[in-house]
């Protein structure tokens, strides 16, 4: 395979680094929903890693990251390295993308995602305690990393606890990005 070129704002290249936690929290039309696709399409092309999408209420795919992240396969020109199916994403490496709520998910259902590398949880400023609590984890493979991305709403919202409280997790990664970090907003 050539060599797949992403174009990175600045603001996000410390996310670019194994870490545990990584976050990206401000307002919108910052791209952090674009950036964490297209790491999606990277980490998926790079090794065989399974990658779970997630919001908190997830009635159907139509509310889920799958429709942007293929609209990055299909920009970024690796078409053919994936398989788009109607419920996931199958990398040709062996690695799938699927998408889910974690609403409805309970101790003994969110066993399901055991073994999955990245979960990237989109909107992360709906995720409950709850949720929270369930998937920490749940995804717990060696070097594993989960992903948050929101707009913050209040101080208390359980990621922002996590990520921008007073005890935020060891090595964690967490940048603010606002609409002046994207050079790809359009006017």
């Amino acid at each position: 395979m050539s060599e797949v070129v992403i174009d990175t704002p600045r603001v996000f290249v410390p996310l670019l680094k194994p870490a545990r936690y990584k976050g990206a929290w401000g307002g919108r039309g910052s791209g952090k929903s674009h950036f964490f696709a297209e790491m999606v399409v990277e980490e998926s092309l790079a090794a065989k890693t399974d990658i779970v999408c997630i919001r908190e209420v997830q009635k159907s795919l139509n509310q889920s990251v799958k429709k942007l992240i293929e609209a990055k396969i299909e920009a970024l020109g690796v078409s053919d390295h994936f398989r788009v199916l109607n419920t996931h994403i199958e990398a040709a490496n062996g690695g799938r993308i699927i998408f889910q709520g974690m609403q409805n998910h309970t101790a003994d259902t969110i066993k399901s995602l055991e073994g999955y590398r990245i979960a990237w949880v989109e909107e992360a400023q709906s995720l409950s305690q709850r949720s929270l609590d369930l998937l920490r984890p749940t995804i717990r493979m060696e070097n594993s990393e989960l992903w948050f991305s929101w707009n913050p709403r209040q101080s208390t919202d359980p990621v922002d606890a996590l990520l921008r409280g007073d005890k935020t997790p060891p090595g964690a990664a967490v940048v603010h990005a606002n609409y002046t970090d994207n050079p790809f907003l359009p006017d």
